[in-house]
């Protein structure tokens, strides 16, 4: 977040004009996943000190002004003000619609008073993906080596408010980009909008190993959908304070934050564990089925009798939703009541049973779904079970097609509860289940890419082959 003595993040490709590589641009910041930049629109000195404030303490490694409400000019007098006060803080500016062609020598006279800009972002890099000349963003490049800025630029490309440009042209558009700026930038269609996973997915193969940020609709909900594709996260109305488009929210922030790193973390440890062929070692005392497919095809729950096994499961579930508000954990009939009561003892709610039909001797309301083995049944939960608003964090020992766990989600939005996240030991892949994971946080003990996930998607375990049943035995002490 803040500056060693009086050096600035430098322009790190050593060429100008060409992208950052994606892990000079981590290694910079010193983080793992991508840097957290949130984006302060700017009011007064007491507003952007305010903000930059719950930033720093939050954890986020710089932030970025912008001026929504008044020109450059009046601008400029709060960014100096800004770097006066905060001198060792990373500092990037946007002057909105203001291309780095009008920017960067004003950037460069701030360097030269002392006061270093560490960034500037640009929503439009005046990238044209449908010609071979790029003669706009040569002129951009021309003028900030003229310049002699040294900060690092971030290019509005395919971005909100441009010209549209068709989807077809996302990778044209990202491998073209990454020739004229450090990092390129998109966005969702509008303000606070997300961008669509697929374009960001595009882009990330169009700029390759370079640097790639997202500047819109990212919010702690749905950031660990972008967090595997992107190097910079800038955010404004995804971590305000509810109907706030000056303050930021520390909770939400917080909370963005830390699913942010824990996406990164897991999706490196994952890499790193296939490597070596240990990928969370206590899935392997799921037992297969020795009575044929007219049961499951494989019992997890045999993972949860050695302590320290399910010890290290309930670790790995809980650790996402540490940080986000968790009104009530819901088990569903059966298995989903251990890990739900295990969740909820940790996260320090209550448990709500959601269960089979004819159970509850109180007042219900029911919904009938087809199950895994294509036989119809139906979920019944009390009603009233909870208040309006409540955030309810569904859990159940697996999910195979959805249908359960979508029976489940009816329950309680019909009782106007609010699905804060789901958790399970495993989701299997297909469009319903793809459907769930991108409608919901879902937290899973196979991660998504596995090859533990590619053996579940096939209902064969590898170590079936050589399964150890003592392997399950609970310690003895």
């Amino acid at each position: 977040m803040y500056r060693k003595g009086n050096l600035t993040l430098p322009c790190v490709n050593e060429i100008r004009g060409r992208a950052v590589h994606s892990h000079i641009f981590h290694k910079q910041f010193k983080i793992v996943g991508p840097a957290v930049l949130p984006v302060i629109h700017a009011q007064d000195d007491e507003q952007i000190d305010r903000n930059i404030e719950i930033a720093v303490r939050c954890g986020a490694q710089g932030v970025f002004l912008i001026n929504h409400d008044f020109d450059v000019e009046q601008f400029l007098l709060l960014v100096e003000r800004c770097r006066q006060a905060h001198p060792l803080l990373w500092l990037g500016v946007n002057f909105l619609g203001v291309t780095g062609r009008d920017a960067f020598p004003v950037l460069a006279d701030l360097e030269f008073r002392g006061l270093p800009i560490d960034a500037y972002w640009a929503d439009d890099a005046c990238i044209d993906e449908q010609h071979e000349s790029q003669s706009q963003a040569e002129g951009i490049n021309t003028v900030r080596e003229e310049s002699g800025w040294p900060g690092i630029y971030f290019g509005g490309t395919a971005f909100k408010k441009q010209r549209a440009v068709d989807p077809a042209d996302y990778f044209a558009s990202g491998q073209i980009a990454a020739q004229w700026m450090d990092v390129v930038t998109t966005s969702g269609v509008a303000t606070g909008e997300a961008a669509e996973i697929e374009k960001i997915q595009t882009f990330r193969q169009g700029v390759g190993d370079s640097a790639l940020a997202v500047a819109s609709g990212v919010t702690p909900e749905n950031v660990h959908v972008y967090a595997p594709y992107v190097d910079a996260i800038l955010v404004a109305t995804g971590i305000n304070l509810p109907e706030d488009f000056y303050n930021i929210d520390k909770t939400r922030l917080l909370r963005l934050i830390d699913n942010c790193r824990c996406s990164a973390v897991r999706r490196d440890a994952s890499a790193s564990a296939d490597d070596q062929g240990s990928e969370r070692s206590y899935l392997r005392q799921m037992a297969p089925t020795v009575k044929g497919d007219t049961f499951a095809w494989l019992d997890p729950s045999s993972a949860y009798i050695n302590g320290r096994a399910f010890t290290q499961m309930v670790d790995d579930l809980v650790f996402p939703f540490r940080t986000m508000f968790i009104d009530v954990v819901a088990g569903i009939d059966a298995a989903g009541y251990v890990l739900g009561a295990a969740l909820a003892t940790r996260l320090g709610t209550g448990i709500l049973t959601v269960r089979k039909a004819g159970k509850l001797p109180v007042p219900t309301e029911e919904v009938e779904f087809i199950n895994y083995s294509k036989r119809t049944q139906s979920l019944e939960l009390r009603k009233p079970a909870f208040r309006p608003g409540t955030r309810v964090l569904l859990v159940d020992q697996w999910v195979e097609t959805g249908g359960t766990m979508g029976a489940a989600i009816e329950l309680i939005e019909r009782q106007g509860g609010v699905i804060a996240g789901i958790a399970t030991v495993a989701i299997e892949e297909s469009p319903e289940t793809q459907a769930l994971r991108e409608d919901y946080f879902c937290v899973s003990s196979v991660l998504p890419g596995s090859d533990y996930q590619t053996q579940c998607n096939q209902k064969y375990m590898a170590f079936f082959d050589d399964f150890d049943w003592e392997s399950i035995f609970p310690d003895i002490r």
